[in-house]
């Protein structure tokens, strides 16, 4: 309601009276206490609330701008971690089931803490990495919807979300790319004065300390009541079905950018109960609308070696927070996708980035160089940056590959010396990729078959630099071991494009041993292009690779295990497995795949509608497997209730 005149004259009396003490203050020589003016800026407050007016004047509503050098790096005083990510919905009803839950809007802006200390503000800072922020303090002044004082005397902790309406982006909309790119570099202005003619706003989404309730929507109350903007949030502890029309509402209603919502344990001790990763609290869940992009600035292509050859580009780019994380650079695969993405790609060019589902970071879109620009362009390299022989673009598949035409290039044959010795390969322990780098710069691996024979080197060995008889002795058993394996392992270690550890097994499964592999080979055998899963590049890739070397091994070294025709009968033919996460009951994963194959069944490795069950010790993942798991309805099943499938199969 409005002031009556009494209470305009009771405002304007402490008006006055804390304009002069805060002056004299200022000037070094105070003339009441702390507490006194305290009392009196809370009985302003407290009736310029009550009113809904405020007199010109009001220390409540005075600004006073600073400018600081830098941004100094802050501790957290309590752990500001991420929440899990999820865009599929089912995982949210599955998430909320049977709990006392509350939905908030996802806001697309800067999280930021702000504390307050007998009634003041006194800190602000942005998340960072969790544990460590920026101290934006300075600018968080400035902020209309940031109440420098509040009537609560304990410390209090509230986050939040720094954010630019639409409406106040208009202005800046030629200069920055969105609304929270606007924000998030707004804020971290030096000048305060700059900041504040930007007009962000801080909405809060819990308050940390300070107020004591029993569910996180009775804390948002409270906050409003303390003069805070709170995001719109909904509490249903029964009908889930209704978040849906909820969150068509607020994406038609939003007058600031949001990017999807936050579902959260409503009730207090059940949230906190719920503990912690170190990356995410496991009480909340956050529905993405889309894979959140966010613009950087290239700065470099590297290419990559890999084992066969190939030089992969690589755009290095300003660091940037993208899904809890900090990256700076993303693959773009080959040439044909670098053109794609980047068109010609140059120094300073704009780009944006995201993670695919969450895990990869990759480029989506780039900006062409404007008008009147002299852009450095981003050449294409004639040369290995390896190993200095000439490269070469070949056109395969219709896409186009950078290659290095040496074929003794020391760094493709490090990266294929790794993948023999690696667990893709014959897993031989100790055989790190800087081991056989220092092997190759002795001279000792030049060829992959002398990795064989390095037990002539074992007494000069000993006398290297971080090595000792112990672990040079272990790494001569573990390569002795490796000599045995099956012919499926072995064909994997040869690094053939595209025959992984699934190609593999099935060409075993049908060739039993690496000799009748080889002449299947040689005289194009019809069983070859009747497997299950061995496509037609995949042969072309079998016929063209060149097995002197692989035969010569195999037969000079290698002591091919027969296959153990399986006592268990076949109870899982038929049904395709998926696993996913960690186990327990095994000793790892290609244990079970082995155990579940020896039955008869297959496993893949990513869900279809084929597959008839996914193992994971954990049904509540919102993995990409269990997502797509649940949206075709196929059972999860633990490693228990699949041993208890083969007793009963």
């Amino acid at each position: 309601m409005p002031a009556t005149d009494k209470q305009k004259k009771t405002m304007m009396i402490l008006i006055n009276k804390l304009n002069r003490y805060t002056s004299a203050y200022d000037e070094g020589h105070p003339l009441i206490s702390d507490k006194e003016w305290d009392d009196m800026y809370f009985d302003l407050y407290k009736l310029e609330l009550e009113t809904g007016e405020v007199l010109n004047g009001s220390p409540t509503h005075v600004i006073n701008f600073d400018f600081v050098s830098e941004l100094k790096k802050v501790k957290h005083n309590h752990p500001m971690l991420s929440l899990d990510k999820t865009k599929d919905f089912n995982t949210i009803k599955g998430f909320i089931k049977n709990k006392d839950w509350i939905a908030m809007c996802k806001m697309d802006g800067l999280t930021c803490s702000l504390r307050y200390m007998d009634g003041k503000l006194v800190s602000a800072e942005t998340r960072g990495d969790g544990v460590t922020g920026e101290d934006i303090f300075h600018n968080a002044k400035t902020l209309k919807s940031i109440p420098k004082t509040i009537p609560i005397k304990d410390e209090i902790i509230i986050d939040g979300e720094i954010i630019c309406t639409y409406k106040n982006f208009e202005a800046f909309q030629d200069q920055y790319k969105n609304p929270r790119n606007f924000a998030s570099g707004s804020i971290r202005l030096l000048d305060s004065k700059e900041c504040y003619n930007r007009n962000l706003t801080f909405v809060a989404w819990d308050c940390i300390k300070g107020i004591e309730k029993d569910t996180l929507g009775a804390k948002l109350e409270e906050l409003i009541k303390l003069g805070f903007t709170v995001v719109p949030f909904f509490e249903n502890a029964n009908n889930p079905n209704q978040i849906i029309d909820f969150l068509k509402d607020l994406a038609q209603a939003a007058a600031y950018p949001i990017d999807g919502l936050v579902f959260k344990y409503n009730n207090i001790e059940e949230y906190e109960n719920a503990g912690k990763t170190d990356h995410h609290f496991k009480g909340g869940l956050a529905y993405k609308f889309y894979d959140e992009t966010v613009t950087s600035y290239l700065r470099n292509i590297e290419w990559t070696m890999g084992r066969t050859g190939i030089l992969t580009p690589v755009a290095i780019f300003d660091p940037v927070e993208i899904e809890g994380t900090i990256v700076s650079r993303a693959s773009l695969h080959n040439i044909s996708i670098m053109k794609q993405t980047l068109d010609t790609p140059y120094l300073g060019q704009e780009i944006e980035v995201c993670k695919m589902n969450q895990i990869i970071p990759q480029i989506v879109n780039a900006q062409p160089p404007k008008t009147g620009m002299n852009p450095e362009f981003f050449e294409i390299p004639k040369y290995c940056p390896y190993c200095g022989d000439p490269n070469k673009i070949k056109k395969e598949y219709n896409t186009e590959f950078l290659y290095c035409t040496n074929p003794n290039c020391d760094c493709q044959f490090i990266n294929q010396l790794d993948h023999f010795c690696g667990k893709k390969g014959l897993d031989i322990k100790g055989l790190s990729k800087a081991t056989l780098q220092k092997l190759n710069s002795w001279g000792w691996v030049i060829t992959l078959d002398e990795i064989f024979t390095l037990y002539t080197h074992r007494l000069d060995w000993f006398k290297k630099p971080g090595f000792g008889i112990a672990s040079v002795n272990k790494i001569l058993s573990a390569i002795e071991s490796a000599k045995v394996c099956s012919f499926d392992k072995y064909l994997c270690a040869l690094g053939i494009p595209l025959i992984g550890k699934v190609a593999s097994k099935a060409l075993a499964n049908e060739f039993k041993d690496y000799k009748t592999f080889r002449k299947a080979i040689d005289e194009r055998d019809d069983r070859l292009y009747q497997i299950d899963g061995i496509g037609e590049v995949m042969l072309d890739n079998l016929f063209k690779f060149d097995y002197t070397e692989a035969d010569m091994i195999f037969d000079k070294y290698i002591i091919e295990e027969a296959a153990v025709p399986s006592s268990n009968g076949n109870e899982l033919e038929g049904k395709v497995f998926v696993i996913t996460g960690k186990v327990k009951l095994y000793k790892n994963r290609d244990e079970l795949k082995s155990f579940i194959e020896s039955k008869g069944g297959k496993v893949t490795g990513s869900v279809t509608k084929n597959t008839n069950y996914l193992i994971n010790n954990d049904a509540d993942s919102t993995s990409a497997k269990n997502l797509s798991a649940k949206r075709l309805n196929i059972p999860i099943i633990t490693e228990e209730q699949f041993q208890l499938l083969c007793s009963v199969t």
